[in-house]
């Protein structure tokens, strides 16, 4: 079984993938989310099913504290693009506010992802 998403496909380094993926699909900010144990158990499925190997585990949570980063960055610079835009202003304000709570949320609970990893 494959996930493919052509968008935006180019070479590019598979831990970055991978830590998107991570964060996308097991990690969430939002109250009702499951607990950080949670996530950062599903975070040890997709590793293991990806068949990371150690020093690949050890960078996973960077990878993903670095895309949610460079997500916030990549809205930011929409902000004051000519029209047409990728989205309008209120929803691009939104998603900046979106990966920076999902930064702090991650970032706060690193050690249980990392923890996690091992």
């Amino acid at each position: 079984m494959a996930f493919i998403d052509f968008d935006t496909a180019a070479p590019g380094n598979p831990l970055e993938d991978l830590g998107y993926m991570a964060w996308t699909w097991c990690i969430s900010s939002k109250p009702q989310a499951p607990s950080p144990h949670a996530q950062a158990h599903q975070v040890r499925i997709l590793a293991n099913s990806y068949g990371l190997d150690t020093s690949e585990r050890g960078n996973l949570v960077n990878a993903i504290l670095d895309r949610q980063n460079r997500n916030a960055h990549w809205w930011r610079q929409h902000l004051n693009a000519p029209d047409p835009r990728v989205a309008d202003s209120r929803q691009i304000l939104a998603r900046i506010a979106w990966s920076w709570r999902e930064h702090e949320h991650t970032a706060a609970n690193r050690a249980v992802f990392a923890n996690a990893l091992r």
